[in-house]
């Protein structure tokens, strides 16, 4: 294997690792990311024992 082709094959290989990057950082911030709302918390409970 010359040199010319060992490195025509690394470019390649450089070129195909930097599309599949590419490809699957752009899944990623195309991704809906969603939380659950934050439960609402009562701090008047058990006003009864007070009474």
């Amino acid at each position: 294997m010359s040199l010319i082709t060992l490195l025509v094959v690394a470019v390649i290989i450089v070129i195909i690792i930097t599309a599949a990057t590419i490809i699957s950082v752009n899944r990623a911030y195309a991704f809906k990311h969603t939380i659950d709302e934050k439960p609402q918390q009562s701090f008047r409970q058990n006003d009864d024992k007070f009474n």
